[in-house]
């Protein structure tokens, strides 16, 4: 048997109604204290959940961002190539042109080692090129072996400059026979 112990005075003791109503709210008050703990712990999940995933998706981002500028890197060099062998078919579609380029070979076998082509324009109706020669002696042997060649009807001096430190730069342009 069950034995009813109150230790508090009967004055403080609630009246009827009330005393129903504490009975009703003390289970409803640990429901609710257990919602909020789980509601407490469902947000906090999402949070961590959450925050996980978006450092997944900033790093994602941030790989992808590395790959387009790779690829924007390489892009513009097959750009570049591109436009490079659309100038190389133009030329080679004009017939004077392909011959020009061929007599062009002669020439450049002639620049020696120390001397430098620094420009070379080919076109069908006749050949510029800018070369840098470093000694006199280079500069005469290219002008001996360049007026003995019977490819071109015209030599033609652009430009002749010196300077100690580059040394010689001589623009010359060839028409074709």
């Amino acid at each position: 048997m069950a034995v009813k112990l109150n230790l508090l005075p009967e004055n403080f003791s609630l009246p009827g109604p009330m005393r129903q109503l504490v009975k009703v709210a003390r289970p409803l008050n640990v429901i609710l204290l257990l919602l909020f703990l789980v509601t407490a712990l469902g947000m906090g999940g999402f949070f961590i959940f959450s925050s996980v995933s978006l450092n997944g998706l900033v790093s994602e981002n941030n790989n992808l961002k590395k790959q387009i500028q790779a690829q924007s890197v390489a892009q513009q060099q097959i750009v570049l190539l591109k436009d490079r062998l659309a100038q190389i078919k133009l030329a080679q579609a004009v017939p004077n042109a392909t011959k020009n380029l061929n007599k062009v070979d002669p020439i450049l076998a002639l620049v020696k080692n120390d001397s430098l082509l620094s420009e070379l324009v080919v076109d069908f109706q006749k050949t510029t090129a800018s070369i840098i020669f470093k000694s006199n002696s280079d500069l005469t042997d290219f002008f001996k072996s360049v007026s003995s060649n019977s490819d071109y009807s015209n030599i033609s001096l652009g430009t002749f400059n010196y300077s100690p430190v580059i040394g010689y730069q001589v623009n010359l342009g060839f028409v074709s026979k």
